[in-house]
This record gives C-alpha cells, structure tokens and sequence, in this order.
C-alpha cells in the first residue's frame, strides 16, 4: 500500500526508480523482431532495429502498432461503449482522447478546475470556457465513459472526481468537478479516489475511497453523497453487476484488535505478516445495493482491477502480488476457482497482474501481466477450469487494457517507458535523462491465432531472459 501517486504498484517497481519512464517501439504488427538472448551485453537503450533494453535487464519488443505517449505515465483507459474513442490519462493534467480507428490521438483535454460546478459559471472564463486545473492528475485508475457516451468521469488524486462533457460530434470537453468528503487520515486530509463504476442508468457513481477505506455513491445530476459503506483496507476498484458493488481491497479486510498491523498509505493500518511485514492479504468487499448488507471474501495478495464476465455470472479479481486471479461467481458469492497467470514458478519475476479484459465471446480472457511486460491469454472456462493460454509481448509494465469488440482489437496501456530524446539539465545544461523523464506508450493489435500465440509467448521468454 502507498500513496505515492506517481506510480501504480511503486512497491513492485522500486528497483526501477533509476527510469520512471515508458517504452514502445513503433512499427508494425510482426511475429519475428530481433531476438533477446540469454547472455546480451546490449547497453540499456533503444536499438536501431526497434528493440529495447530495460534497466533491470528485460527486453521490449512489443506486438502490434505502437502509440508513444511522452511525458505521460498512462495509467488509467476506458472504450466508449460505442467502441470508437478511448480516454487515456496519467501522470499529467490531461485526458488524452485516442481515436481506436486509425490509432491516433484525436484530442487532448485539460481537466475543469476544482471550484467548476455543473450548477454554476464561476470557474467560467470570459469566453465561457471551464477554467482548467493545473494540479489536477488521475489517481492509481478511475476512469469510465457514462453509459450514453456523453460524459467521461476521472479520479483525481487530489479528492475529487473530475467531468467530461462530450457532444453529438464526439469533441469532448471539461465540464465540472465533483468534490468528495475529506478523508481526515493522520498523514491526509483529502480523499484518494480510485476505481469508478457507473449504474446502469448513469444517474449514480460508485467511487472507491482509498484513503478512509469506503465505498460512495454519488448523484451524477447533483455530485450529493448518497450512501457509503465501510469496506477494506485501501479499496482500489469496483464493479457493479445484478444490484451488487463488488470492491477489491488492496491490504485486505481491516486489522482487528490483537492482529500485527503495518503502516499503509497517510497513516492507514493493514495487517502484516510476522517475517516480511508487508500486507498479508487482498479481499473482495460485497455490498448488496439494496439492504445496504456486506460480506467480505479473501483473495490473493494485493487485489486489485476487476472485470464482469459477459454472461455476468463471474467477477474476476486480479491479485497483483499473488500471479492469480480469483473468480467469483456472482449467484451466491463463492469463489469458483483459481486461476494462474504465471507461465511457471520458476519465473524470475512475479506476474504482477493489474488489469483484465473480455474477448467478444467471452471464452477469452486478457490479462495485463504487469512485471512480465506481457499480455497474458487465459481460457476461460468456470466451473470447468481455466488455463493461461500464452503471452503476448506488449510495453514496459502494462497497467490497464481494453478490448474493442467491433474491432477484434486489444489496446494495452504502458505505464513506463525509455525516452527517446534527452532532456536539458537546469543546472549544468547538459543533456540526460532522470527518472522523471516519462515516456509511456499504448499498443494496439488484433487478436493472434493460436499458432501466433505460441510464438509470441516464445518471444516474451526471451524477452524476459527466463
């Protein structure tokens, strides 16, 4: 747990705090790329031939088309429902609007201020325009287009939810911003938002409070708090199926007296293991919508996004420090299985998992392996038992994922990514480059046959010096 809001799962990448940043090679959608092998002495860097050399020794030669996104840490996306733009943001005051067509950024927008009021004109400029917020940043996620694609909702770390507005033609523009209650913890006193979810008629949003380990529902007409609810430690996302808010917590459920706690977050507790102490759990809160009733189920370590399968028989929770998700079947709250996404235990890195996405038939699904720089295919197939298929190769630490059904196309954000030009020093004005230096990069591709697939986990192997 951290609120470092700079990085997704800093606790997993601090031994790459040496390049804070992201890569992608662009080019075409191909099976054969150079080639890593087992002992390289290539220098950490872009290669003319498109490949990448990270900092603690993987390679990158990611599948498909490759979008760079400078300066950007993209750590949070969602698909219009009508399949053509996606929404993008990270690490910067904007909202970047690709267009999943042609793969080209159709729009950036900066995000309304905090005093902007959907009732109200006085973050009005002269011209009428929305004043903007330069503070503003999207938090670890929560991001979602209403059910109607005429609004976009944004978590801001800062303790708030930042509001779109998009018109007939598609042009999207910043509207309002809806101010959550001050958290009050030790370290903080406002809010971390994080995973955001809608009903089903865009009149109520569902936001994970981080820092006070609570669920809201909010008005969308009057941004009112209409309910909360205690869940665990550091709730991080939330999904809404068959009049149910299920909610993965980070640290698991809340320590009780007697039980080893740890420092999470601004002042947050969580409970520990006796060797390591470090969070000893992940959960899945479960909040009946209408008794206001909830229940708890423990998971995998560090809990984290969650997706609905398409029948909406199953929720899935990716467990980011565990290298499994766990499935839940939404009829009676039982845990139906395990599903690991790791290709072996021998694996010199865990699979850090953090994000999923369904195929169209939802016989597939896609699973953002983080630390394996990967995409990980699984059958799925509950109760029968689900199996990872193969890999994918994508960017350096993907973080969010999305699938376009129209399209037969996934699109992979990449948290973190090499530059590729340096930066002028302040202080001695020498060019460089500093752990600041984001470079973050979306890939796009069609879904590979299974003879692909094949190769293509072959190609992450060697990516990752396995």
């Amino acid at each position: 747990m951290t609120s470092n809001f700079a990085s997704k799962f800093s606790w997993i990448l601090f031994f790459v705090a040496v390049c804070e940043s992201y890569p992608a090679a662009a080019g075409a959608q191909e099976l054969n790329p150079p080639a890593a092998s087992a002992r390289d002495d290539s220098p950490v860097g872009r290669g003319a031939d498109g490949r990448i050399v990270t900092p603690v020794n993987q390679v990158l030669t990611p599948y498909g088309q490759q979008l760079e996104l400078p300066g950007l840490r993209p750590q949070a996306m969602a698909l219009s429902h009508n399949g053509r733009w996606l929404a993008i943001s990270g690490k910067t005051n904007k909202l970047l609007i690709v267009d999943a067509h042609t793969g080209n950024i159709a729009q950036q927008i900066e995000m309304p201020a905090e005093s902007a009021r959907e009732t109200t004109t006085t973050a009005a400029n002269d011209d009428g325009a929305v004043e903007t917020d330069k503070n503003a940043q999207v938090s670890y996620t929560g991001l979602v287009f209403s059910k109607n694609d005429r609004r976009i909702y944004l978590s801001n770390v800062n303790g708030s939810i930042k509001v779109f507005q998009i018109d007939a033609s598609g042009i999207v523009k910043p509207s309002h911003t809806i101010p959550l209650p001050n958290a009050n913890a030790p370290r903080r006193e406002k809010e971390i938002p994080s995973g955001i979810a809608l009903s089903a008629d865009d009149q109520r949003l569902f936001v994970c409070g981080n820092l006070s380990n609570q669920l809201f529902e909010l008005s969308t007409t009057t941004g009112e708090v209409l309910r909360s609810w205690p869940v665990g430690v550091a709730p991080y996302d939330v999904v809404v199926v068959s009049g149910k808010a299920y909610v993965s917590n980070w640290g698991g459920r809340r320590p009780k007296a007697g039980d080893l706690t740890g420092p999470a977050g601004r002042g947050t507790e969580v409970r520990v293991d006796p060797v390591r102490h470090i969070a000893s759990e992940g959960s899945v809160s479960i909040v009946d919508l209408s008794t206001g009733r909830s229940r708890e189920l423990l998971t995998g370590l560090h809990a984290s996004g969650l997706v609905v399968s398409n029948d909406q028989q199953y929720v899935v929770c990716a467990n980011a420090a565990a290298d499994n998700l766990t499935v839940i079947r939404v009829a009676d709250d039982q845990i139906a299985e395990t599903i690991w996404v790791k290709a072996k235990p021998s694996d010199l890195f865990g699979a850090g998992l953090n994000a999923m996405a369904f195929s169209k038939n939802g016989e597939q699904l896609f699973v953002a392996n983080g630390s394996n720089n990967a995409i990980a295919v699984v059958e799925f197939r509950p109760p029968q038992g689900s199996e990872l298929e193969g890999l994918i190769p994508v960017g350096w630490y993907p973080g969010a994922v999305q699938y376009a059904a129209a399209l037969d196309k996934l699109f992979v954000a990449n948290i973190k990514g090499l530059p590729i030009a340096a930066k002028t020093e302040p202080e001695t004005g020498a060019p460089g480059f500093n752990s600041h230096h984001y470079h973050g990069s979306l890939s796009m591709f069609s879904i590979p046959t299974s003879a692909e697939l094949k190769q293509l986990s072959e190609r992450v192997a060697k990516n990752m010096r396995a």
